[in-house]
């Protein structure tokens, strides 16, 4: 009868070991009733201090497993882009608020970017879209000259994302022709300028014909995949970076994409020798 007493004894501890590793588990992913209810409140307490002036409301409170902080959605009714989170520690503290995101224009930005990157995509995903290509979509630019680094690469044109206005609806393709930004990875078993002239000018005018406009294009030619969908192991490419869409004409096309990989291939080097 001792024996099995101690036995019993034994499983039991297992498991509540195991339901504690359960448990602890749990929290880590979900967190708990209390530090939920912590967050909650804290929550309603922040905003009744600091926008009880608008019509913000908390769409949902979620729990990171990643940091083990909770964060609160916050949204208008009124206002498309008026859309926002903070961060509420376990201890019910507010340590960060992306309210910002709203009056910079960040949040404007995003929606008219994710329009252009629709409409450019809707054309690339067609059945009917001439080209083999293995990555292709379009953005609007900014320039935001806090983080603007002037590489030879990084494009020189873009909307002040600071002038937009908070719900405007703006003409994208008024915004793609002054903004657009293409990046479109071509592929083909002829590596050579002829032929990413003659792909560039088919790109160009799918576009045109779908009045899709852009203001410049990151245009690679490179070797189709592999069978199984691995890059090809003949690396040789053709590669531009914001190569203007006023450049895009037949005569001397080749020669102007020449030059343009000659001098991005130029600037890797460079910046690669400055890195040794």
């Amino acid at each position: 009868m001792i024996k099995i007493s101690k036995f019993k004894i034994i499983v039991s501890l297992i498991i509540v070991i195991l339901l504690s590793i359960i448990l602890l588990i749990l929290n880590g992913i979900y967190g708990n009733p209390i530090s939920k209810s912590i967050a909650e409140q804290a929550a309603d307490e922040y905003m009744a201090n600091n926008y009880s002036d608008t019509d913000f409301f908390i769409e949902e409170i979620v729990y990171n497993f990643k940091d083990g902080d909770y964060y609160a959605r916050v949204k208008s009714p009124s206002s498309q882009d008026s859309y926002f989170d903070f961060r509420i520690l376990m201890t019910g503290e507010i340590n960060y608020d992306s309210y910002e995101s709203v009056l910079s224009g960040w949040n404007t930005y995003r929606r008219i970017d994710k329009k252009y990157n629709e409409m450019v995509g809707e054309i690339f995903s067609s059945e009917e879209f001439p080209l083999k290509s293995d990555i292709d979509y379009g953005k609007l630019e900014y320039i935001d000259e806090k983080y603007r680094t002037n590489r030879f690469d990084e494009p020189n044109y873009g909307l002040d994302i600071r002038e937009l206005e908070l719900d405007k609806e703006y003409d994208i393709k008024v915004l793609g022709e002054k903004y657009g930004h293409i990046i479109f990875y071509a592929q083909d078993d002829e590596i050579s300028y002829e032929k990413a002239s003659e792909l560039l000018l088919i790109l160009k005018e799918t576009l045109d014909s779908e009045d899709v406009p852009f203001y410049a294009i990151d245009f690679i030619l490179e070797k189709p995949r592999m069978e199984d969908g691995s890059p090809n192991r003949e690396t040789e490419s053709i590669d531009t970076s914001n190569f203007l869409y006023s450049d895009i004409y037949e005569e001397g096309l080749a020669l102007r994409l020449e030059k343009a990989h000659n001098d991005l291939k130029k600037y890797y080097e460079e910046q690669d020798s400055k890195n040794k």
